[in-house]
């Protein structure tokens, strides 16, 4: 094994960590944007105002990108599996 294999299966972890955390960070962050936009309406600064929607934004695309993600850590489990069988010999 390499040094360029192993920073190529590094990138490709890291690549797919970033892309399965994605869609909940955006889902967080806008729910974030909502609430900070209807407190500086309201004048109303709840700390638990400010937590909720954003757990209920995550639980929701959770729910949501469950599929998606699922088939992205198969195909990238596969991936892995060959690899190491073609090292192994």
């Amino acid at each position: 094994m390499t040094a360029a294999m192993i920073v190529a299966a590094a990138r490709d972890m890291l690549m797919l960590t970033l892309l399965l955390v994605s869609p909940f960070l955006l889902g967080s962050i806008a729910a974030s944007l909502a609430i900070g936009l209807f407190q500086a309406g309201t004048r109303m600064n709840d700390l638990t105002l400010s937590f909720m929607p954003r757990f209920f934004a995550v639980l929701l695309m959770a729910y949501l990108m469950a599929n998606w993600a699922g088939a992205r850590m198969i195909v990238y489990f596969e991936r892995a599996v060959t690899s190491a069988a073609t090292l192994a010999g």
